[in-house]
């Protein structure tokens, strides 16, 4: 009985108050240097620092792996269809820039919505200095890149879920 119930309020309350669940890829191109598997598990580790917030905002977050590029190939990037296809509404592209020899990157990011290619936030965030050289105070700092790049496109997530709630639309 307790389960009918409960049930029935859940469908009345979805009923009354839509869902919306916003899904976000994260695409990251990284820089060449001489390290180059060194520098694809650092930046595979500043994308689960960005998943991990992504999850705690309570959205739902999706990757692809990390790929060799530039400054051109990140200011270039565009959704394509795999992104339409997979129901994707917005991508962070990451640009993980290393320097010579060092195993966390300065990231630079874009918050790019899907359906028109519009981009809604821009950033960098510099390199974050592990306390030691060792492999989990590098994987700490390279984590807390994600993270820092998780919240700055979390706070414009938030507006555009807001504004579709309030006006029936999504707008930035």
């Amino acid at each position: 009985m307790k389960s009918l119930a409960m049930t029935a309020i859940l469908s009345l309350a979805s009923a009354i108050v839509p869902l919306y669940a916003q899904t976000v890829e994260v695409a990251l191109v990284e820089t060449a240097f001489d390290g180059a598997y060194a520098a694809t598990r650092s930046s595979e580790l500043v994308i689960s620092g960005v998943l991990d917030g992504l999850f705690d905002s309570g959205l739902i977050g999706t990757n692809s792996r990390p790929v060799l590029g530039d400054r051109e190939s990140f200011l270039g990037y565009a959704p394509g269809s795999a992104s339409v296809e997979g129901l994707i509404d917005y991508v962070i592209v990451v640009l993980a820039e290393y320097g010579q020899g060092t195993p966390v990157p300065e990231c630079s990011y874009r918050l790019v919505r899907v359906r028109d290619g519009k981009e809604l936030a821009r950033g960098r965030v510099p390199v974050a200095v592990p306390a030691t050289t060792s492999g989990p105070e590098i994987d700490k700092a390279c984590s807390a890149l994600g993270s820092a790049i998780s919240a700055a496109c979390g706070g414009v997530l938030r507006g555009v879920s807001a504004s579709r709630r309030k006006y029936g639309y999504e707008e930035a």
